[in-house]
């Protein structure tokens, strides 16, 4: 085991969001929840004690224990609070403990029992449901007023105080994404909303299969790539027998959502209460299933895609499907359904079907992949090749983390269940994870089958690795609802990690299309999938630097930095961008029993200054900003993606004047001349809008200096190309990025978005 040592040059810098914060490091302090206590106390000349806490988490990673606390106020947790302590597994010494508390909260503790008690507010009445009731009719009326995703699945929320105010924060499941609506209990009334998208051996048998090692078709050119003989590995040799209904018992038992609460549910006060979450609810499926008699799961019995890492299940809604051409027999894994009975949303863990049985290993080899022209689901279902596919990526995407650090107690074990063909036509050309589950559905023509994409699968699972390492309880500073770039990014290099073990150095087709192959900087995008190029692009460059220096070896040593880095930022109540890398690069201070300490920190800093970041307080990026009716275009204002303008124009042409100024910062990132391309078609999405100019896509300009401002004319038609909207009307963007002389890909990137409707402006 190498030697530990510490370097001094690493500053922990903190956010200005809590009243107190603080990170200890080895040796600094006891590892217990009292010795925290008692420094917060000292420092912040405060009154904290024990019973102001919350035990949420206790657990062991494969390099440490981890314990995580949550501050509380008359049984309400306090908002982004934590007490996160990391230890030595053998010795109980401190590894690392990082604290957020809200110090005014505890000040003003008396003021908020107040408050409470004002109200009219108890234990009971907050989870009473003439008040969910109350809620619900609120947020209703708010989902319904969505342009796009207006159709609610299920609803769950969780109470907290947030500046002296109690907030329920409720969750609403669309069919497209996530709505996150903020209520003042105390107020009564709508403060904040967001909507965000969705993005052994004797245990074990292997056989061999038809798969495609990468994916079944380049998607920007359509070229079809040969399928390869592989093993599947992992396959249990016995699975539950839940017989014709396994989920019977929870048919009569109810989850609503005026229990649902991810913190208190893993509490006793919690458990005493009746509160649930997902994980809360999947510990009883799976205590339950483990209840089951075991059955054979071999060539005379039928055999199953069960395995380790990856059960594989159809959709619940694929008994839509008529043609299908084998029995189908509900399964024993589970998603969790939302339906709202006498106007309370309640939740049920509900069973998928299993998929084709396999009876030979000629049967298996004689399953062929076709790319079928209408991508029909019911002659994909009964070929069985799909779901030999997902099997393959999930099995390979687990066996290669492991291999490469990925060792944590049951977080790396656990298998995820995948669910095929959801049938649901607003689900189209998508997959997804969500709660342990990774979703496929149904697929356009001229679309791949994503159930045939091995980078899209990891990538997805990239989100689900994030999930069990980083925590359930994970908060992002710079993202409204949780989610973000740093979350996209980090699923696209999890990704990457993996095809990088798989090919070796080889190529194949299509290779440098990844969204992880750019050049976009931090700071100059409007929208997540965009900023999550940054993160992504940055850890990419990190990688390809150190494979160029170490070979396959430096491969494996950056994954074990990433998987710790994952680890020590497991739970954070407000994690940046700063935050990540401030911890990669601990973590690389720390070493482990594979990697030098400090062996990756100047690659780490350099990365980061090519991608205009830096740590020092005083740099400044470089920017690139976009006006219009003086308004300047955000992820949040006007033309943004979820905010699109609507407009009647004149004469059939809405027409707009885009003011563009250009900043190269310290770092001379954006470098001038620079080019400027707007373009209209080739973007993600686009094309349901015909714009002024797109038969010359893109149009170019140009920017000499940083104190031109370029103007840049918007016009289009409100004869929509493409009905794309649930209203018979069009949205869609014109996507302008900022190019370098000499560099391929954008630097920076903006989307201005439109949603026009020539029939509403016709009444």
């Amino acid at each position: 085991m190498k030697k530990i040592v510490f370097f001094a040059s690493f500053v922990f810098s903190m956010s200005s969001a809590f009243s107190y914060e603080a990170q200890i490091r080895k040796g600094e302090l006891p590892s217990t929840i009292g010795a925290m206590i008692e420094k917060a106390n000292l420092e912040a000349n405060a009154h904290f004690d024990l019973s102001d806490f919350y035990l949420v988490e206790d657990r062991n990673l494969a390099t440490s224990r981890y314990q995580l606390f949550v501050q509380q106020s008359e049984q309400i947790p306090v908002a982004k609070t934590a007490i996160r302590i990391w230890s030595n597994k053998s010795t109980g010494e401190l590894v690392l403990a990082e604290m957020h508390l809200d110090e005014s909260a505890k000040t003003n503790e008396k003021n908020l029992s107040y408050k409470y008690k004002k109200a009219k507010f108890s234990p009971l009445a907050i989870k009473s449901r003439k008040l969910s009731q109350a809620i619900s009719t609120l947020v209703n009326a708010e989902v319904a007023k969505h342009q796009t995703d207006n159709r609610i699945l299920g609803m769950k929320f969780k109470d907290h105080w947030v500046n002296g105010d109690l907030l329920r924060e409720v969750e609403v499941r669309g069919r497209r994404g996530i709505h996150i609506i903020s209520v003042s209990l105390l107020r009564n009334q709508i403060i904040e909303k967001v909507y965000r998208e969705f993005p052994q051996v004797d245990k074990y048998v292997s056989v061999t299969a038809n798969v495609f090692p990468i994916y079944e078709e380049v998607e920007a050119t359509g070229e079809k790539l040969p399928f390869e003989t592989k093993e599947l590995k992992f396959i249990s040799s016995t699975i539950p027998d839940g017989g014709e209904n396994p989920l019977a018992v929870f048919e009569s038992l109810k989850f609503p959502e005026t229990r649902y609460g991810p913190i208190l549910a893993e509490t006793s006060f919690g458990e005493l209460n009746g509160i649930w979450s997902e994980a809360s609810l999947r510990r009883k499926v799976d205590e339950a299933v483990g209840k089951f008699p075991s059955r054979g799961n071999n060539f005379s019995s039928g055999m199953l895609l069960q395995g380790k890492y990856a059960t594989i299940n159809l959709h619940p809604g694929v008994k839509e499907f008529k043609e299908v051409n084998f029995p189908l027999r509900r399964g024993v894994n589970h998603l969790i359904s939302w339906s709202n009975p006498d106007g309370e949303w309640e939740a049920k863990p509900i069973s998928g079907y299993y998929g084709k049985t396999i009876s030979s290993d000629g049967e298996l080899l004689s399953r062929i992949p076709e790319r079928l022209p209408e991508h029909d689901p019911a002659a994909y279902i009964n070929s069985g090749f799909d779901e030999v596919q997902v099997y393959y990526g999930v099995t390979v995407f687990m066996d290669s983390l492991v291999e490469m650090g990925f060792e944590d107690e049951e977080l790396s074990t656990r298998p995820f269940h995948a669910f095929l063909f959801d049938p649901d036509i607003s689900m189209k050309d998508n997959a997804y994870y969500y709660d342990n589950t990774i979703n496929f559905t149904t697929y356009n023509p001229n679309q791949p089958n994503l159930a045939r994409d091995n980078p899209t699968i990891w990538h997805e699972l990239g989100h689900g690795i994030m999930d069990r390492l980083m925590g359930a309880h994970l908060g992002f500073a710079d993202s409204k609802g949780g989610y973000g770039g740093l979350s996209e990014g980090m699923a696209d290099f999890i990704a990457k990690l993996i095809l990088e073990h798989e090919i070796k150095g080889a190529t194949f087709p299509g290779m440098n299309d990844f969204r992880i192959m750019n050049a976009t900087g931090f700071y100059l995008t409007n929208e997540f999938h965009d900023e999550g190029e940054s993160y992504g692009g940055a850890m990419s460059d990190m990688l390809d630097s150190v494979i160029q220096s170490n070979g396959r070896e430096g491969l494996f040593d950056f994954s074990d930095l990433t998987l710790e880095a994952m680890r020590l930022t497991r739970n954070h109540p407000a994690l940046s961008a700063k935050l990540w890398f401030e911890h990669m690069l601990y973590a690389d201070e720390l070493g482990s029993e594979v990697r030098e300490p400090g062996q990756f920190k100047d690659i780490i800093v350099s990365s980061l200054m090519k991608r205009n970041f830096s740590f020092e307080n005083n740099f400044n990026p470089a920017s690139m900003k976009i006006s219009f009716n003086d308004i300047e275009l955000t992820n949040e204002s006007p033309a943004s993606r979820e905010n699109p303008l609507t407009s009647c124009g004149e004469n059939g042409v809405v027409s707009y004047n885009l003011k563009l100024e250009l900043k190269g910062g310290d770092s001379e990132f954006i470098k001038f001349p620079a080019i400027v391309k707007v373009e209209y078609k080739k973007g993600a999405l686009q094309g349901a809008i015909k714009w002024d100019g797109e038969e010359a896509n893109p149009q170019m300009y140009a920017v000499n200096s940083d104190s031109q401002a370029l103007n840049i004319p918007i016009k289009a038609s409100l004869e929509c190309e493409t009905i794309n909207q649930p209203d018979g009307g069009c949205k869609d963007y014109a996507y302008i990025q900022i190019y370098n002389s000499g560099v391929a890909k954008p630097l920076a990137k903006k989307r201005f978005y439109l949603k026009l409707n020539k029939a509403e402006c016709n009444q």
